[in-house]
């Protein structure tokens, strides 16, 4: 639709590295930049609902990094959108350290219809804040859609999300009480929050799907390659994201199957699963700089000794 267009990106991103323009680190280019190329060429709604996707886009480009998520691991986060108290809680300040400027994650069972989401960090030049940007991309790839949630230094996940909600009511300039906005929209992009989350979480479990050099290939070769051919698909680099911890939900799940289908006798409580969460803490000297730590409590089985299980375990020595 726009032949040239990263070319016209990369010159505006290179007027920030000459110091002819200027807006914070944590954006690689805000999304204002596409609007104003798109809006000399195109009407301005157009303008305005392609900006995002092109600047997403661009954004990715640059590092090609997509994070695939065990279908089970994913669900299991996203159900934690329904009860949100473990995330309200936590400082918004995380989401401002994304592995990359902007990534890509798989994940098809969040949302129907949808393969995964772009996320990065937007610099808002009308009201100088930084913004979590979510693209979701649909499976068969014809069109996106955006989310936005502002990111209020120093609060919380919930202050932002009500600062997102009350600034959009007002946008709209219609009188919309809080509890009438529709609480399907905030929990879609709170399904995709938890998966940014557990990316940045101490625990989390990635591993490589392919090897970044393979084998009779160097690492300058490799470097080269990606300058030289930079809209290939080779040049993706695909993580697989909670490949064990996704295998242990389908087992834990599988015995809470069988357990709820057995009948109790007497006082015994039935095995049932816990929803997973969030557990955040500080460590560091108080008088110098601290790191905040978050950490994912995967879904648990209570009552694990009512399940019938036929699995026998050997402790083995050397």
């Amino acid at each position: 639709m726009e032949p040239g267009i990263y070319g016209v990106l990369d010159v505006l991103r290179g007027a920030k590295d000459s110091g002819k323009m200027n807006w914070p680190d944590y954006c690689e280019l805000p999304i204002s930049a596409a609007y104003t190329y798109l809006a000399d060429k195109r009407d301005e709604q157009t303008a305005a609902g392609l900006c995002a996707e092109i600047t997403a886009l661009w954004t990715w480009r640059r590092s090609k990094k997509v994070y695939s998520f065990d279908p089970d691991l994913a669900q299991a986060l996203a159900a934690q959108a329904e009860d949100v108290q473990g995330t309200d809680v936590l400082p918004c300040d995380l989401l401002m350290h994304l592995p990359y400027p902007c990534i890509y994650i798989k994940a098809p069972c969040v949302l129907e219809h949808a393969d995964g989401f772009f996320v990065f960090i937007e610099y808002d030049t009308n009201h100088d804040r930084p913004e979590l940007r979510i693209q979701w991309m649909f499976e068969d790839m014809q069109y996106t859609f955006p989310q936005v949630l502002h990111l209020l230094p120093g609060e919380t996940i919930k202050d932002c999300i009500l600062d997102t909600i009350h600034t959009t009511q007002e946008n709209l300039k219609e009188d919309i009480k809080l509890q009438d906005v529709d609480v399907g929209v905030a929990r879609i992009i709170l399904s995709a929050i938890q998966l940014v989350l557990y990316l940045l979480s101490d625990n989390v479990e990635i591993e490589q799907a392919v090897p970044e050099v393979e084998k009779g290939e160097t690492k300058k070769n490799v470097t080269t390659l990606k300058k030289k051919d930079q809209d290939k698909a080779s040049q993706v680099q695909e993580y697989l994201v909670g490949v064990r911890v996704g295998s242990a939900l389908r087992k834990a799940k599988s015995s809470y199957n069988r357990s709820a289908g057995s009948t109790g006798t007497g006082g015994t409580k039935r095995s049932h699963t816990r929803r997973g969460h969030w557990h955040h803490y500080w460590t560091g000297p108080k008088q110098g700089d601290r790191k905040l730590v978050l950490k994912w409590t995967a879904p648990t089985v209570i009552h694990p000794e009512n399940i019938e299980d036929n699995v026998v375990v050997y402790p083995v020595k050397k």
